[in-house]
């Protein structure tokens, strides 16, 4: 176990569970370096390449998007108004990366004859169906990544290596909450205390050397209070900052204005805090002991069930605090009540208006990695693996790369 650098700390990532040199390089250095197929919980591989599915008599429509440095919230927000349809009515089994090419099963709740024309997005096929897509509806997914422009390749030779014997602490990875503006856990901690004020200054006041110039144009007129002129200075894509914006303008008050920033967005805030106590406390249970060796007071799973530890089951799995959950007891309760106070954070959190209440669920402890294999081309190192659905391909990642600054180097 190696202590982590300063930025990841802030995330909640205290530690790698390699002990390894950084290799430095670079991912998403192209687009197609970076690749995304879903798979489906009976074992089909959503593929680039196309996939065939069996239609069900239903009204909804699901649709094989294929999208090439498309944000996946953005994409729905495009296909919601183009097809005339609310944004809740429109489903994905995960949010993907943006810079990246992905492939995935997008639902819209809606009998479609055509999809609409997206930049950069390929609609491969369609199919009715009597239900959803919904996160259940998902196993995981199937990386191909090229980490290019390494630095040393004797520590990618030696990490790789040290993948298959130690436990990788499953982190909710960078993209989480952000790389160049690390605050989504920050506005969502705002929103749970129910703090307009606090949610204004971390979305405008809080700048970062790394944004735009004119993102910080932007933030600074708008932390002085000038919200016509921050408005028209945001590039449109920042569509959280315009839409609070442009309510303002318009005579709202503070808490309503953050309310017209889209559901699916908000309740990203809320679960970002949810990601950053999660990675907190992952990172004090590995002080207790290994990840893959439960410990009194831990929660296992056995037969798909969560029980406290008495002497059944190895699958050691953590709390996301939240609504209808189980507190760990001994030491890796105490860890757990430790990280809350610190945090401000109660263990259920309170009820949020319009759809935003916090529940709560288990993540395991450890990443459940399969399917491993690596080339190397001189500075290039190509990598393919499957991950089930929610642990992130970037937490491996960084057990090779070990960035300072994530940033630079493509996370």
């Amino acid at each position: 176990m190696k202590t982590a650098p300063s930025f990841d700390r802030e995330l909640g990532m205290w530690y790698y569970a390699t002990e390894t040199c950084p290799s430095g390089g670079v991912i998403k250095k192209r687009v197609e370096d970076f690749v995304v197929e879903e798979i489906l919980r009976d074992g089909v591989l959503v593929s680039t390449s196309g996939v065939s599915l069996a239609p069900r008599i239903g009204n909804w429509t699901w649709i094989h998007v294929v999208k090439h440095n498309v944000d996946t919230l953005k994409l729905m927000l495009s296909l919601a108004k183009s097809l005339n349809v609310r944004l809740s009515e429109i489903s994905v089994g995960g949010i993907k990366d943006a810079r990246a090419i992905t492939s995935q099963i997008i639902s819209v709740r809606k009998h479609i004859d055509a999809p609409p024309t997206v930049p950069n997005v390929k609609f491969l096929g369609m199919w009715s169906m009597d239900r959803p897509i919904t996160p259940s509806e998902i196993y995981g997914n199937k990386f191909t990544i090229v980490l290019r422009d390494v630095d040393r390749v004797d520590c990618v030779l030696e990490s790789l290596a040290a993948l298959n014997d130690v436990a990788i602490p499953n982190y909710y990875g960078y993209q989480r909450f952000g790389t160049v503006r690390p605050v989504s856990h920050l506005l969502g901690r705002a929103l749970l205390k129910k703090d307009p004020e606090s949610f204004y200054e971390v979305m405008f006041c809080r700048i970062f050397p790394h944004e735009s110039e004119a993102a910080k144009r932007a933030r600074e007129l708008a932390c002085r209070g000038e919200h016509a002129r921050a408005l028209e200075t945001f590039p449109k894509k920042f569509v959280e900052e315009r839409l609070l914006l442009r309510k303002l303008t318009r005579g709202s008050d503070l808490w309503n204005a953050i309310m017209a920033i889209p559901t699916n967005i908000l309740k990203m805030y809320i679960e970002a805090v949810q990601s950053h106590i999660f990675n907190l406390f992952l990172s004090k249970r590995m002080e207790l002991g290994p990840l893959d060796t439960p410990i009194e007071g831990d929660l296992v799973e056995v037969n798909r069930q969560v029980s406290h530890y008495v002497g059944l089951g190895n699958s050691v799995v953590l709390p996301i605090v939240g609504i209808g959950v189980r507190m760990p007891r001994g030491k890796v309760g105490e860890a757990l009540a430790h990280v809350l106070k610190e945090e401000g954070v109660e263990f259920n959190f309170l009820k949020m208006p319009r759809g935003l209440r916090a529940y709560g669920s288990y993540r395991k402890a450890k990443v459940e990695m399969s399917n491993f294999v690596y080339s190397i081309d001189g500075r290039n190192v190509t990598l393919q693996f499957t991950l089930p659905r929610g642990s992130y391909a970037t937490v491996v990642l960084r057990e090779v790369v070990k960035p300072e600054e994530p940033h630079l180097h493509g996370f």
